[in-house]
């Protein structure tokens, strides 16, 4: 049973130490919680900020109940254990049965559906919050697609989310182990498949070059807005600003339908995951602002014009533990705006999670002519 109100399960993996950091800075007790409870001591005792920590942590395997027991007592979990549409919906179902609020990090459209359309309306009943992608990719993306939403007559959201970097271990497999899934975007309200390994030159506003970008699985925006009257289609991509990570990616996504879509399904995780371990054997370094750049833009459209908001960014995984701590201190002050399977500007308002970025030094937003 957690003896602190909010739980970090992955709290070991690169954005979970980061989840811990914010959340020492917003001063929220928190319960690291892994299955190795050596690595998870070892990472805390380097967390950013320790001697102000009020931590402990628990050691658990990734069982409903295991994990159900861990989480009774705690009012949030925040899920940092990916890739998450094959170990997510462990957890969701194990953060309902303790009664907890739930929020992850994921940015796998699968698992978006799947939390959606399996856990949806019981945690509503419950009157809790199921807000999975409560993070950079892509709670950035969708502020700025709410800004464009506030121009009534928009219909139509278009979105690049472009950042700079490399993807983390984690990341890594989960975008290999995302190739297997169907990738939808938004037409006439209704979802449609993006076309198998699909990639396109996309234009972004920091430079005059294209940048080639891919569906990324198809990103939540779309179910996000699936159910909303006023909007009819939208569609996002994403265009890591290294084009040769890039082309490699869109590599993988072309040998996976080509030689390995009709191995079996065990055989095809196998293959993916070792494509993704050469890719990112390790964990990169921290972000660097001066380096680590993003670029979250959305063009909104009707039949009498348009609208373009863009957020300026850096360091995509900080900000992703900021929006953790933010999200988690709010659901132990305050209920979310709507329980039940929420979007992250749903949930806590565009403004706020907007206003606790600035806060932080990491983005700005700006209309663009």
């Amino acid at each position: 049973m957690a003896s602190n109100p909010v739980v970090v399960y992955g709290a070991s993996g690169y954005t979970g130490a980061l989840t811990c950091e914010f959340l020492t800075q917003f001063g929220v007790p928190f319960t690291a919680a892994g299955r190795d409870r050596a690595r998870l001591s070892a990472v805390m005792q380097k967390l950013p900020g320790v001697e102000t920590a009020q931590y402990d942590i628990a050691e658990v395997a990734h069982e409903v109940d295991a994990l159900a027991k861990v989480f009774s007592g705690a009012k949030v979990v925040c899920n940092v254990v990916g890739p998450f549409s094959s170990l997510g919906d462990i957890v969701v179902e194990a953060a309902l049965k303790a009664g907890c609020h739930y929020i992850d990090t994921t940015g796998e459209q699968a698992h978006v559906i799947l939390a959606r359309e399996e856990f949806g309306a019981a945690y509503a009943k419950r009157g809790l919050l199921l807000a999975p992608s409560t993070a950079y990719m892509h709670a950035v993306l969708e502020i700025a697609a709410r800004a464009c939403i506030s121009h009534g007559e928009v219909d139509t959201l278009e979105g690049v989310c472009a950042p700079t970097g490399t993807p983390t271990f984690a990341s890594t497999q989960t975008i290999f182990q995302s190739v297997r899934a169907k990738e939808f975007y938004l037409e006439g309200g209704a979802l449609k498949p993006w076309p198998a390994a699909h990639a396109a030159e996309v234009s972004v506003p920091f430079t005059d070059r294209t940048l080639l970008a891919l569906p990324w699985s198809g990103t939540a925006v779309p179910i996000w807005f699936q159910d909303d009257p006023r909007i009819r289609n939208v569609k996002v991509m994403t265009a890591f600003s290294d084009r040769n990570l890039m082309t490699q990616v869109h590599g993988i996504y072309q040998h996976y339908h080509a030689n390995l879509a009709k191995l079996p399904e065990d055989q095809q995780q196998a293959e993916l995951a070792k494509i993704a371990a050469s890719i990112q054997p390790g964990m990169p370094p921290r972000e660097n602002p001066l380096f680590h750049r993003n670029w979250d833009s959305v063009i909104g459209t009707s039949s009498l014009g348009r609208v373009r908001y863009t957020i300026y960014s850096h360091c995509p995984y900080q900000q992703t533990g900021l929006l953790q701590a933010f999200a988690a201190n709010w659901l132990l002050k305050a209920p979310p705006r709507a329980p039940g399977f929420q979007s992250p500007c749903a949930a806590f308002g565009a403004d706020n999670l907007l206003g606790a970025l600035e806060r932080f030094g990491y983005a700005r937003m700006a209309k663009e002519a």
